[in-house]
C-alpha cells in the first residue's frame, strides 16, 4: 500500500478538492454519460463508507448527491480507511457522471504475505464480461519490484496484456518515496506493478508558481531493473538522458529499463472524508492516480457515446501525444542520499509526460 499523508495542521482552503482539480485539468463542468465504467481498487483491508461519499459529495460535489458506488469482489468491513476514502472521492468526483465502482480484495499474495493480491484481483477483471467490466482502474498499491517473484510478475503481467487488449486502462501509483529508500547496493529502487510495461504509472506533483505545477518530492520513479524498455517509450528516454538535466550518476539506475512513471497529477492537499471526519493535508501519488484515472474515465465515456471504443492500453497514445498534457519542468524526487531525477521538458522519470489537460486529450483523441 502506498501511503497518504494526513496532515491535519493544514489550513482546509489550500486543499486540493474536486473543483480545484477540475479548474487545473481543463475539465470545467463536463460529466459522463454513464456510457462507460470505472472503478478503483482496494486492498489490505482499506474500505469506504457511503456515508462519508455523501458527505464529500456535500460539502465539495454537490452535482453526485444520491450517486452509488457498488462494491465487486471480497465484502468490505465496517470501519473506513483513508486510502479508499480517497481512491472513490476523486475517482467519482473528478470523473463525475462515470459509472463508477469499488473492487475490494481481501488477502495477501502468495509469494509475499506484504504484498497485495494482485492476481486475485486481474483474474476477475480477466473473467468479467466486456460489458460489464469497468474499462479504467486507478490502483493506489504497489511494492519495491525486488519483493515480487519474477514468475509472479511475469503471471501477472500477462493478465495485464489481455486487459489492455479488451480496451481496458490499468493505472498504478508510482510510490511515494521518489527515486528510493531501500536503496540496496547504492542504487534507486524500481517500482511495481508501476514498473510493468503494460500499465500507466501515474507520479505526483504539487502547486507551482504562478498556478504552474511542480514535481512533488514524494514522486517514485525511475527505472525497472526486470523489464526492458518498450518500443514507444525509447526515444523520450534518450532524449531525457541527453537533455543536459543534472541526472544522477548512471551506476544507480538501469537507463536500459522500462521507465516510469508515464504520467502524473497533484500529488498533496487533498480534502477526504474518512469515518465521517473532514481530513485535509493528505498526501501521496495515491491521490494523483484517481485523479488522472478520472480523466481517462471521461475521455472514454466520451468514446462510447460516440459510438467509439474505449482506450485501452494508453502508453502508445501518452507518449505520442504528450503534447497534449501539461508538461512539468521543475522539481525532483529525491532519495537515497540524491537529489533524485529533476524534471525536465518531456517526459521525465519523476513526473512522466506530464499531467492531464482535458480539454487537449479530446483533441489528441486517437
Amino acid at each position: 500500500m502506498l501511503r497518504s499523508l494526513v496532515g491535519s495542521e493544514m489550513c482546509i482552503r489550500d486543499r486540493n478538492t474536486p473543483s480545484s482539480l477540475r479548474t487545473l485539468y481543463s475539465i470545467g463542468d463536463v460529466e459522463g454519460t454513464g456510457a462507460s465504467k470505472q472503478a478503483a481498487t482496494g486492498f489490505l483491508k482499506q474500505y469506504f463508507k457511503s456515508s462519508d461519499v455523501q458527505q464529500f459529495y456535500k460539502k465539495f460535489y454537490t452535482k453526485a448527491e444520491g450517486r452509488t458506488i457498488s462494491v465487486v469482489g471480497d465484502k468490505m468491513g465496517s470501519s473506513a480507511g483513508v486510502e479508499a476514502s480517497l481512491d472513490v472521492d476523486y475517482i467519482s468526483s473528478v470523473g463525475g457522471g462515470v459509472t463508477t465502482e469499488f473492487w475490494s480484495f481481501d488477502g495477501t499474495a502468495p509469494d509475499n504475505p506484504q504484498n497485495e493480491p494482485f492476481l486475485k484481483w486481474i483474474q476477475l477483471v480477466s473473467n468479467t464480461s466486456d460489458k460489464d467490466v469497468p474499462h479504467v482502474f486507478s490502483t493506489s498499491y504497489g511494492e519495491d519490484e525486488s519483493s515480487v517473484s519474477i514468475s509472479y510478475s511475469d503471471r501477472i503481467n500477462t493478465e495485464f496484456v489481455k486487459a489492455g487488449t479488451r480496451g481496458i486502462s490499468l493505472m498504478f501509483a508510482s510510490g511515494d518515496d521518489g527515486v528510493g529508500s531501500d536503496c540496496k547496493d547504492g542504487k534507486f529502487d524500481a517500482k511495481w506493478p508501476a514498473g510493468s510495461p503494460y500499465v500507466t504509472a501515474v507520479g505526483g506533483t504539487e502547486p507551482g508558481s504562478s498556478g504552474s505545477e511542480s514535481t512533488a518530492g514524494l514522486s517514485s520513479g525511475g527505472f525497472s531493473y526486470r523489464y526492458a524498455q518498450p518500443s514507444w517509450q525509447q526515444a523520450a528516454v534518450a532524449d531525457y538522458l541527453k537533455s543536459g538535466a543534472k541526472i544522477p550518476a548512471s551506476s544507480k539506475f538501469n537507463a536500459s529499463g522500462r521507465g516510469f512513471p508515464d504520467v502524473s497529477a497533484q500529488a498533496v492537499n487533498f480534502v477526504v472524508v474518512n469515518n465521517g471526519m473532514t481530513l485535509p493535508g493528505v498526501a501521496g501519488t495515491s491521490a494523483a492516480c484517481p485523479t488522472f484515472s478520472a480523466v481517462i474515465g471521461l475521455l472514454n465515456d466520451l468514446r462510447v457515446s460516440s459510438g467509439k471504443s474505449t482506450l485501452g492500453f494508453l502508453n502508445p497514445w501518452l507518449y505520442k501525444s504528450m503534447s497534449a498534457l501539461n508538461d512539468i519542468t521543475t522539481g525532483s524526487n529525491p532519495g537515497c542520499s540524491t537529489d533524485g531525477f529533476p524534471a525536465a521538458k518531456g517526459w521525465d522519470p519523476a513526473t512522466g509526460v506530464g499531467t492531464p489537460n482535458y480539454a487537449n486529450m479530446v483533441k489528441a483523441l486517437p
